[in-house]
């Protein structure tokens, strides 16, 4: 039993995520950036299943690494640097931990001796993957912006290979239950100012 309500909202949470490949209709798309309720939402999955799977985990981690960074460059806070730093790179090494080397092993088993340039691009992409988790398990962990190229690596790799087989649902029907939840709780706390005043 998977911890989402239904494959809508699985595919809510994958348009919320990567909002330019999102599959919702044009009217129905809220402006705003729902990463955060995304990432939010995946916690109390996690939290809720111990069945959340570890591709939705990794994205999120990902996700809210990115997010901070973004956060960082337009604060300017120094002070936090080494921290989102450290953030990034422990999202990238999860991930890697628990996606890259598997395919690694995978590809070397089954001896696929092909010519296609797009599975020698992976070859290189995954080796550079174990390469940098390398470095970042032995303290030496790279420039932030590096960390933000190889996290938004990541992010494509799991929409490639996880998203876009198993997150295939129409998000509509959450995205509708999610807008009536969202009124519900307006008129809750405009009844709750009422009250107060």
């Amino acid at each position: 039993m998977s911890p989402w309500q239904d494959e809508s909202e699985l595919a809510l949470i994958r348009d919320w995520i990567y909002p330019s490949q999102a599959k919702s209709d044009i009217f129905d798309m809220v402006t705003e950036d729902n990463r955060p309720e995304a990432i939010a939402k995946v916690n109390i999955w996690t939290f809720k299943s111990h069945r959340t799977p570890t591709a939705i985990i990794a994205t999120a981690d990902l996700t809210d690494a990115l997010l901070q960074h973004q956060k960082l460059a337009r604060s300017n806070d120094s002070t936090r640097y080494r921290s989102v730093q450290f953030m990034l790179a422990f999202a990238f090494l999860r991930f890697v931990n628990s996606f890259v080397d598997r395919d690694i092993a995978r590809a070397s088993n089954a001896a696929l001796a092909t010519s296609d340039v797009d599975d020698e691009d992976d070859d290189r992409s995954q080796s550079k993957a174990a390469e940098m988790r390398h470095r970042v398990s032995h303290g030496d962990v790279p420039d932030i912006q590096v960390l933000v190229k190889h996290a938004q690596e990541g992010l494509f790799w799991l929409r490639e290979r996880w998203w876009k087989t198993n997150a295939v649902g129409d998000p509509a029907k959450a995205l509708r239950r999610h807008h009536a939840r969202r009124e519900q709780w307006a008129e809750y706390e405009s009844g709750q100012t009422e009250k107060r005043s």
